[in-house]
C-alpha cells in the first residue's frame, strides 16, 4: 500500500496482526526503487512465517480464515486448502490428540475407513476419492470445533460474507454474457452446478442474520449483502434451495423474537409467487416442476432397488451412478434426497454412526433451544443443519468440498463454550502446548 504523508512518499507492506514496516524513498527512481520494495516484502514475509513458526494459535487463525475464503473460488483450489488444512492437523500428534479425543470421532472416522474400502470392493473409484476427501474435511471440521475461538469463528464468517459478494457477482457477470442466447441459462459462479451456488447461499443467508445480529453496529452492511446473496439466489433458479432457505430464516427469526421481519419476510415471497402467477417467467423453472418431479420420481426409484441389493454397507459415495444402468433409472451422480443417498452409500450401519454422531453434538443444543437460553452460534447451527434437511428431501449438495466445509464450519458453533460453565478454548489449546495470544481488540464484537 502506497502511502503520501506531507509531501514525503512512503510505501508500507502490512501483513494482519504483524508490525509495519515503513521504506521510505527519497529520491530513488526506477530499479533502485523496485529492489527496496521488494526487500521490504521479503522481510515482511519472514517475520510472519517465524511468528507462524513459534506460534500455532496464529497459524491455526491464518489457515481458517484462508479455507474460509477458498470456498467461495474454484473447487479445486477449496480442495487444495482442505486437504492441506487437513494434513497440517495430522502431521502434528498434538493436533491429531484433539480431533480424535472428541465424542464418536473415532467412530466415525473408522467407518469412512470401512466405506473407502467397501468402495474399493465394488471399484467405485471415484467414491473412494470422495471419502477421502470427506475423511480431511471431517478432521480439520473437528479441530475447528475443538479449538476455534469465538473472535477467529466470527471473522470467518465475515470472510465468508466478503467472498460471497465476489461470488454472486460473477454469477452476474455470467448471466450476462450468455443471456441473449440462452434466456433460461443458470450461471453456477465458483461452483460445480447452480445447484451447489444455490446451497451455498443458503448457508450465507443464515450465516449473514447471525452476524447481524451478533455485531449491531454493522447492520446495514449485512443487510446489504444479504441483498446481493438474494439477488443469487434469483440468478441460480433453485427451488429446493428457495424453499430450504426460507424454512431457515423464518425458523432463526422466530426464535429470536423478531416476528415482525418474519411476518415481512413470509408476506414479501408468498407477493412473489402471487405475482409470479400472472407472469410466469418472474421466477424461472417454475414450468420445470412437473418434469423434474418426474426426473427424481424416476432416481429414487431406482435408490430403492440398489439400496434393497447392499442394505448393509451401501457401496461407498457416489452409489447411483453405479446403478442407474442396471436398473434402467434416470441418469445422474446421486439420488437427489439425502436420506436414500446415505442409505445407498453407507447402508444401514452407516446411517446408524451418523445418526448417533448428530445426536449426540446436537443434545446440548436442543437443551438450549428448549429452555430458550440458545446462543446466537447455536441458532446458527441450528439453521444451518435446518435448511439442509428440508433440501435433502430433493438434493444431496451438500455431499460437496465446498458446501460440506461451510457447514462443517457452521458445525464448529457448538464448540464455542460458555466461559461461565466450561474451559475456554484457550485453556484447551494450552493443554496441549500451544500458546494463545490474548484478545486484542475487544470491542469488535458486540455481547451475545
Amino acid at each position: 500500500m502506497v502511502g503520501v504523508v506531507r509531501g514525503t512518499t512512503a510505501v508500507f507492506i502490512i501483513f494482519p496482526e504483524t508490525k509495519v514496516i515503513p521504506a521510505r524513498y527519497v529520491g530513488m527512481k526506477g530499479v533502485d526503487l523496485i529492489i527496496t520494495r521488494v526487500k521490504a516484502w521479503c522481510d515482511n514475509v519472514k517475520e510472519v512465517l517465524f511468528r507462524i513458526r513459534r506460534d500455532s494459535a496464529l497459524a491455526d487463525r491464518y489457515l481458517a480464515y484462508a479455507v474460509a475464503a477458498s470456498l467461495f473460488l474454484p473447487g479445486s483450489v477449496s480442495g487444495v486448502a482442505i486437504v492441506l488444512a487437513a494434513f497440517y492437523v495430522m502431521v502434528d500428534y498434538r493436533r491429531r490428540e484433539i480431533v480424535f479425543q472428541a465424542p464418536f470421532m473415532k467412530l466415525l472416522f473408522g467407518f469412512f475407513v470401512l466405506s473407502f474400502f467397501v468402495a474399493a470392493g465394488y471399484k467405485n473409484y471415484m467414491g473412494m476419492v470422495m471419502t477421502l476427501m470427506l475423511m480431511a474435511m471431517l478432521v480439520y471440521g473437528m479441530y475447528l470445533r475443538c479449538t476455534v475461538e469465538r473472535r477467529v469463528f466470527n471473522r470467518m464468517l465475515d470472510i465468508v460474507c466478503v467472498m460471497s459478494i465476489f461470488a454472486v457477482l460473477v454469477a452476474v457477470v455470467q448471466k450476462a454474457a450468455v443471456f441473449a442466447v440462452n434466456p433460461n441459462y443458470r450461471p453456477v459462479s465458483f461452483f460445480t452446478n447452480a445447484n451447489y451456488f444455490g446451497t451455498m447461499i443458503e448457508f450465507t443467508v443464515m450465516v449473514v442474520l447471525y452476524r447481524a445480529f451478533t455485531n449491531r453496529q454493522f447492520g446495514p452492511l449485512y443487510v446489504a449483502v444479504l441483498g446481493i446473496n438474494l439477488i443469487g439466489m434469483y440468478l441460480c433458479s433453485s427451488m429446493s434451495a428457495l424453499g430450504a432457505m426460507s424454512v431457515g430464516v423464518v425458523a432463526f427469526l422466530l426464535y429470536k423474537r423478531q416476528y415482525k421481519y418474519s411476518g415481512f419476510y413470509v408476506a414479501a415471497l408468498l407477493l412473489f409467487f402471487y405475482a409470479n402467477h400472472f407472469l410466469p417467467g418472474l421466477f424461472p423453472r417454475v414450468e420445470a416442476i412437473s418434469s423434474t418431479t418426474d426426473q427424481r420420481l424416476s432416481i429414487w426409484h431406482g435408490a430403492l432397488i440398489g439400496i434393497s441389493q447392499t442394505p448393509i454397507l451401501g457401496r461407498g459415495l457416489r452409489a447411483y451412478s453405479m446403478i442407474y444402468d442396471s436398473v434402467g433409472t434416470y441418469a445422474t451422480y446421486h439420488c437427489h434426497n439425502l436420506y436414500l443417498d446415505c442409505l445407498l452409500n453407507f447402508g444401514i450401519v452407516g446411517c446408524t454412526v451418523f445418526v448417533l454422531f448428530g445426536l449426540y453434538y446436537l443434545r446440548d443444543v436442543v437443551r438450549q433451544i428448549r429452555v430458550r437460553s440458545a446462543s446466537n452460534a447455536a441458532l446458527l447451527f441450528l439453521a444451518v443443519l435446518t435448511v439442509t434437511l428440508v433440501h435433502g428431501f430433493t438434493d444431496v449438495t451438500v455431499s460437496w468440498t465446498q458446501t460440506g466445509m461451510l457447514f462443517l464450519i457452521a458445525f464448529s458453533a457448538t464448540g464455542l463454550r460458555s466461559a461461565q460453565k466450561e474451559p475456554t478454548h484457550a485453556a484447551l489449546l494450552s493443554k496441549y502446548g500451544y500458546f494463545v495470544q490474548p484478545e486484542l481488540s475487544v470491542g469488535y464484537l458486540l455481547k451475545e
